[in-house]
């Protein structure tokens, strides 16, 4: 059984944290995290959840990549907890088994889906059946993705540990560019989500957990970014 120490470093990895072993001294491990500049004060909030846990003097750092991009990390040694490197990384990848996941809850669960899960409300218009005519209001659809990106049995492992949190299992769905996938919350799945998640999501994340409407004075502009990015897409 995992103590809630271990659980929540585990947490903090299951999505864009990491484990590295140092190769020069085996009984030594690290945890690294990096987020871009929007999601600092969630990096600070998560430092502060670990650093007493691992007795850490580690500071934030800030760098710009290639592309000009800010973004900030956070990365500290120990010794105390590198079972956990054996416990998730299998043949030094990290893998996902549901005889593993079973044992972290639902705070877990929030610290992945803040670092890979999110929301996406779409708009279009809908067509009335009889005639093939589209309504002059445009229908708001309003759905989730974890981007888990493994294979399809690793997907699978973590959509049985969120069903087992929640009762709702969402959906495995193949993601063409990376020839992995990624899990798919309809809106009933992502409620459920939500309220079995929020108790331990930071506020500087709730912007995670927004299932509210798209006000109809913002619409016109959420349709323009939405072509936007289809065209960027298709060009790439």
């Amino acid at each position: 059984m995992l103590t809630p120490e271990e659980k929540l470093l585990v947490g903090c990895v299951l999505g864009d944290g990491s484990l590295n072993r140092r190769h020069k001294y085996q009984n030594v491990c690290s945890l690294k995290m990096v987020h871009t500049t929007p999601q600092l004060s969630y990096l600070e909030w998560k430092v502060d959840q670990i650093r007493p846990i691992l007795k850490s003097k580690a500071k934030i750092l800030r760098s710009v990549n290639n592309f000009g991009i800010e973004y900030f990390s956070w990365e500290s040694g120990f010794s105390s907890f590198v079972h956990l490197y054996e416990l998730l990384y299998k043949n030094k990848k990290k893998t996902f088994s549901f005889e593993f996941l079973k044992e972290l809850g639902p705070k877990e669960l929030s610290l992945f889906w803040c670092d890979d899960g999110g929301i996406v409300k779409s708009l279009r218009h809908k067509v009335d059946p009889r005639t093939g005519k589209a309504y002059p209001n445009l229908l708001q659809e309003t759905y989730g993705n974890l981007a888990v990106y493994e294979p399809k049995e690793e997907t699978e492992a973590v959509a049985s540990w969120i069903q087992d949190l929640t009762k709702e299992k969402p959906k495995s769905v193949f993601h063409r560019k990376t020839g992995l996938y990624y899990l798919r919350f309809n809106k009933k799945q992502l409620t459920v989500l939500v309220n079995c998640i929020e108790e331990y999501t930071p506020k500087c994340m709730y912007n995670k957990l927004d299932l509210t409407l798209i006000p109809l004075s913002e619409r016109a502009q959420v349709r323009k970014q939405r072509a936007i990015r289809r065209h960027e897409c298709a060009a790439t």
